[in-house]
């Protein structure tokens, strides 16, 4: 089995329990592809770049896992097809994958809002 850190960007109108359950659906079908959870992160909610999909923000989640390079390509499909799952990018991991996912989380502050 390979490590490999999954970051998902989920829809940035989940509240903070409809995210943990996305999330347990996630930790859900990494098991039942064979792999197992070695930590995950919340990030927060960032903006993006430019507007995707009619989207400007979105919820990111970093996960490092162990699972086997075969499985890999499918779990990213099945996970696609999530209506709350908005992007997933796997890659491989090391040893540095498991020391940012255990440091302590880092607040990451909420976009301002003007009132007018």
């Amino acid at each position: 089995m390979n490590t490999y850190e999954g970051l998902f960007i989920f829809a940035d109108t989940l509240k903070e329990e409809e995210l943990t359950a996305v999330m347990d659906r996630v930790e859900a079908e990494i098991a039942r592809q064979g792999g197992s959870i070695s930590g995950s992160k919340k990030l927060g909610r960032r903006n993006f770049a430019r507007t995707m999909s009619k989207r400007d923000s979105g919820l990111y989640v970093r996960v490092v896992f162990e699972l086997e390079p075969s499985k890999v390509s499918a779990l990213q499909a099945r996970l696609l097809l999530s209506d709350d799952v908005f992007r997933v990018q796997i890659t491989r991991g090391d040893e540095k994958s498991m020391s940012f996912v255990a440091s302590p989380a880092e607040a990451i502050p909420a976009p301002a809002t003007e009132t007018a």
